[in-house]
């Protein structure tokens, strides 16, 4: 019984800390994935990041809310956003609001977001993906 007890003294510790670096390295690579899904997949950037006056995105304002690129059609009927919020931390949403709006295309307040924003129906481990990278640039 003693032998055991220093067995786990002494092993313990380090299998602690090897499944927390296995935690950070698999949080490390979810929050890669929804980095590539921000900017490759559902091109976020295009209307959540200002440009300047030559059309080139302002890295430096990283999704942090700009004027919709896209004018809205001639319909009348259509609301159309003009204004792309910020998305970088996800202000205003909740981890699970952000993967509903993901998954389902609903909003924080319960709605449809207006065009353009696509009503996206990604998986909910994509939708993880995301709003862990998007919550990562707080």
């Amino acid at each position: 019984m003693r032998k055991l007890i220093i067995v786990i003294v002494v092993f313990l510790p380090a299998v602690l800390a090897l499944a927390q670096n296995k935690e950070k390295q698999d949080r490390a690579g979810e929050i890669a994935r929804g980095k590539y899904f921000v900017e490759r997949v559902a091109l976020c950037v295009e209307c959540h990041t200002p440009r300047d006056s030559t059309g080139r995105l302002i890295r430096g304002k990283y999704l942090e809310g700009a004027p919709v690129p896209v004018n809205s059609p001639s319909y009348t009927h259509i609301k159309w956003a003009l204004r792309a919020p910020a998305i970088a931390g996800l202000p205003g949403y909740t981890a699970e609001q952000g993967i509903r709006l993901l998954t389902d295309g609903i909003a924080a307040g319960g709605r449809r977001p207006n065009p353009p924003m696509p009503p996206f129906r990604f998986s909910r481990a994509d939708a993880e993906a995301i709003v862990a990278y998007l919550k990562s640039l707080e």
